[in-house]
C-alpha cells in the first residue's frame, strides 16, 4: 500500500508558484487613520483591545488586501470564509462570494480559474466591537477544504520605511535613553528587551575586548545594535573607552573556571558542524569577506573576547545574563559545551589580533563615565542618568534629520549608532508619521512575530513559503569538519521543516515549548540538529504565528475519540491498512522497518497537531514538502482502501480519531 500513489503525487499545491516571496498589500483604516503593510496571506486575529495594526486604534475597522493569485493549471474553485465579521472576495473583477456574521456557513459557486495571473481582493470588516478574524479557504474536486496558501499569492513586498523604522526604534533600544514619561512603550513586548547584564563582566570577558567593543562595536560585530558611546578617533575617546573597560572587568563575582582540554577541538568542531552553527555564524578560523557575512555573527573574535573558562559556561546557557539575546540555548551537555569552547577557542586563537593603542584604563573614572552616559538605561544594575537625553515626548518634536542620534552627526553627548543610510531614512520617516508616538504603545502579535522572524534568523535554519533556508546554501561551508568521521556522508536527511504553515500546523502551546526548549521529547529524532531554544520569546512568537494564520492560540482539547471511528483509524495506520506503523511508531511500540528515517512517534499528534492541516497534510503531503518521503493514500477524494466506502476524508478523519489516543 505504501507505493500505492507514489507515481501521481504532485497535484494542484505543487501546481502553484512557490518560488517567489508571496505578498498582498493590505490597506488597513479604522479610527480616522488609514495604513498600508504586506501580508504574506489574508488572514488576521484581532482580539478585545487590540489594534489591527500598530498605526491604526483600537476599534472597528476594516481592511481590503490586494494581490495576484498564480496559477499553472486550470483549476475549478469553490471559495469560503471562517471567522466573523464582513467579507467580500473577488477575482478579475467578479464577486465570487460574500459573507456577514459568522463565516463558514456558506461558500462559493465552484468557479474555473484558468491557468496564469488572477487579480484578487478580499475586503473585511470587523465586529463594532473591533474584534475580528479572517481566513480564506479553498476546494476542489482534487483536494479538500483548506486555507489558501501563501504561496498561491505572487509579488514582492512593497517598501514600507515607516514601519521599518518603528522596529528600528525598538531595535536600537531608543526608549531606553528617552525615557517614556507617558508609558506607552510599558507593556509592548517590542519595547521591553534590553541588553546583557554585566555584573560578571570581568568573570567572562576580557579588557583589551571590552575597549575595542566600547569605542567601535560595529567594527566587531557589523549588525551590533550597541552604539559608539565614545569617539575613539580622539585620544581622549580611547582613553575613556579604556577607563569603562577598566571598570567592567572590575566586576566579578566567581573565580573563573578552568579552560577547556584542547584534545576536545575536533570534537567540537564536528558539533559546530552538526548543530548547523554556520546558518547564523561564519566560522572562527578567520576574518570573513564581507560577501561571506550574508548577514551572519562572525566568530575570529571569540578568544580575543571570552576567558578561556567562561565559554562554554556561555554556551551552556546564553540567556542567563542577556535574556533578549539572539542566541539560543541548544541545552549543550557538559561535553558538547566543553568542545565547542575548546574548538572556538582554538581556532579564533589564532586568528591575529592588531595592536589596539588603548592606554592603561581607570576604573574610578570608569565608573563616572557609565553613569554619565546613562549605560543603566539597556544594562540593568549600572548606575542611571535619565536625564542625559530628552526624554520620549520631546524627542518627537525634533527633526531627526538636523541633529541627535539619527542624524548621523554624533560627538559629545550624541552616540554614533551602527545605521546604514536606508535605515536611517527609515527612522526618520518613522519620526515624522502622524501616528508614529501613538504606535509605540500598540502591540500587534503577528506584527511582532513577522518582525521577530528576522530579528532572530528563524529563516537561517528554516525555508519559508518556497524560499530555502540559508543554511541549505552555507552547511558546506563547514562540512570539512566532520570529513574525518566515518559514515558521515551516508547520513539521511537532515532538512528542517519549513515555517509556511506553522501557525496553523500546531497548536500555538506546542509552538511554545518547542520555542522554549521544553518540548520532550524530541519529535525528529533522526535529526542532527535540534531546535534551540529561545525561553524570553517563546509566548509571544507561538501567540504570533497563530495571528498570522487568522488562528485562536491555544492548545489540544481533551482527548475524546470517537471509539469506532478510532478501531477503523487503527486498522488503516496498521501493516493492513495504510502501513503508517512502517515508519512510524506509536508510543514505546518501534515502527515495524522504517525505509530510511522513523517517522513522527504518533504518541505526540494530539499534542501537536491541529486537525485541519493533519487532513491536509495526509491528503497531499508532498504538496506541503516537495521533498517528504511520506506518500499519498487518496487521490480525488477517494481511496482504495474498503472502509467507510472508500471515502478519504472519512478514513482521515478515523485515523484522526485514533491519534487523539493511540495504542
Amino acid at each position: 500500500m505504501r507505493t500505492l500513489l507514489l507515481a501521481r503525487l504532485a497535484l494542484p499545491l505543487s501546481l502553484l508558484t512557490a518560488a517567489a516571496r508571496a505578498e498582498l498589500t493590505a490597506t488597513f483604516e479604522g479610527g480616522g487613520a488609514k495604513d498600508t503593510r504586506s501580508d504574506r496571506l489574508p488572514a488576521l486575529l484581532v482580539n478585545a483591545g487590540e489594534s489591527a495594526t500598530p498605526f491604526l486604534p483600537a476599534g472597528e475597522f476594516g481592511v481590503t488586501w490586494t494581490g495576484k493569485m498564480v496559477l499553472t493549471e486550470r483549476l475549478r474553485l469553490e471559495f469560503s470564509f471562517e471567522g466573523e465579521g464582513k467579507a467580500t472576495l473577488t477575482v478579475d473583477g467578479k464577486e465570487l462570494h460574500k459573507e456577514e456574521g459568522k463565516f463558514g456557513a456558506t461558500a462559493s459557486a465552484s468557479t474555473r480559474l484558468n491557468k496564469g495571473e488572477h487579480e484578487v481582493s478580499i475586503t473585511y470588516r470587523s465586529k463594532p466591537d473591533g474584534t475580528g478574524q479572517f481566513r480564506l479557504f479553498w476546494k476542489e474536486a482534487s483536494f479538500p477544504r483548506q486555507s489558501v496558501p501563501p504561496t498561491a499569492f505572487a509579488g514582492a513586498p512593497a517598501a514600507d520605511p515607516v514601519r521599518q523604522g518603528r522596529l528600528l526604534f525598538a531595535e536600537n533600544h531608543c526608549s531606553k535613553c528617552h525615557f517614556d514619561m507617558e508609558g506607552k512603550t510599558a507593556l509592548n513586548p517590542l519595547f521591553q528587551e534590553t541588553g546583557p547584564i554585566l555584573f560578571e563582566s570581568g568573570d567572562r570577558l576580557n579588557e583589551e575586548w571590552l575597549a575595542r567593543w566600547v569605542a567601535d562595536p560595529s567594527s566587531l560585530r557589523p549588525d551590533t545594535r550597541m552604539p559608539a558611546l565614545v569617539d575613539a578617533s580622539t585620544p581622549e575617546g580611547k582613553q575613556q573607552a579604556a577607563d569603562i573597560a577598566a571598570y567592567l572587568v572590575a566586576l566579578k563575582t566567581n573565580p573563573a573556571p578552568a579552560a577547556p582540554d584542547k584534545a576536545l577541538a575536533q570534537k567540537g568542531g564536528e558539533h559546530f558542524h552538526r548543530l548547523g552553527c554556520a546558518a547564523c555564524h561564519t566560522g572562527p578560523q578567520a576574518v570573513p569577506a564581507e560577501d561571506a557575512l550574508k548577514g551572519r555573527v562572525p566568530l575570529h573574535n571569540v578568544a580575543a573576547k571570552f576567558k578561556p573558562g567562561a565559554l562554554a559556561g556561555f554556551l551552556k546557557q546564553p540567556e542567563r545574563l542577556f535574556g533578549h539575546i539572539g542566541m539560543p540555548n541548544f541545552a549543550l551537555n557538559d561535553d558538547e559545551a566543553n568542545s565547542l569552547a575548546a574548538y572556538l577557542l582554538e581556532q579564533s586563537g589564532k586568528v591575529e589580533q592588531k595592536p589596539s593603542g588603548f592606554p592603561k584604563g581607570d576604573a574610578a573614572k570608569g565608573t563616572a563615565l557609565i553613569a554619565a552616559l546613562n549605560c543603566g538605561a539597556c544594562h540593568a544594575g549600572l548606575p542611571l542618568n535619565p536625564l542625559a537625553a530628552p526624554n520620549l515626548a520631546d524627542t518627537f518634536k525634533k527633526d531627526w534629520s538636523a541633529n541627535g542620534c539619527v542624524s548621523g552627526k554624533h560627538g559629545g553627548k550624541v552616540p554614533k549608532l551602527a545605521l546604514s543610510d536606508d535605515e536611517r531614512a527609515s527612522l526618520i520617516a518613522f519620526a515624522k508619521h502622524e501616528k508614529s508616538s501613538e504606535s509605540l504603545g500598540r502591540h500587534v502579535p503577528a506584527e511582532y512575530t513577522t518582525a521577530k522572524i528576522q530579528a532572530l534568523r528563524c529563516t537561517s535554519c528554516h525555508g519559508i513559503d518556497g524560499k530555502p533556508s540559508l543554511l541549505d546554501s552555507v552547511h558546506l561551508d563547514s562540512k570539512e569538519l566532520v570529513a574525518h568521521v566515518h559514515g558521515e556522508n551516508d547520513k539521511l536527511d537532515q532538512s528542517r521543516p519549513h515555517l509556511t504553515y506553522i501557525g496553523e500546523m500546531l497548536h500555538s502551546s506546542y509552538i511554545e515549548s518547542m520555542i522554549a526548549g521544553t518540548a520532550k521529547p524530541k519529535p525528529r529524532t533522526w535529526l542532527d540538529m535540534r531546535m534551540p531554544g529561545f525561553p524570553t520569546y517563546a509566548a509571544g512568537l507561538s501567540n504570533g504565528f497563530a495571528a498570522i494564520h487568522g488562528v485562536v492560540p491555544g492548545k489540544a482539547e481533551p482527548a475524546n475519540p470517537d471509539k469506532a471511528l478510532a478501531e477503523i483509524g487503527k486498522k488503516l495506520a496498521g501493516a493492513e491498512g495504510f502501513g503508517c506503523t512502517t515508519c512510524h511508531g506509536v508510543g514505546p511500540v518501534k515502527p515495524t522497518a522504517a525505509f530510511e528515517v522513523e517517522g513522527i512517534n504518533f504518541a505526540l499528534s494530539h499534542e501537536r497537531l491541529r486537525q485541519e492541516w493533519f487532513t491536509r497534510w495526509i491528503d497531499n503531503p508532498v504538496s506541503i514538502t516537495p521533498s517528504t518521503k511520506m506518500p499519498r493514500y487518496a487521490e480525488d477524494g477517494k481511496s482504495q482502501r474498503p472502509e467507510l466506502d472508500g471515502d478519504a476524508l472519512k478514513q482521515f478523519d478515523a485515523l484522526w480519531q485514533y491519534l487523539q489516543k493511540p495504542e
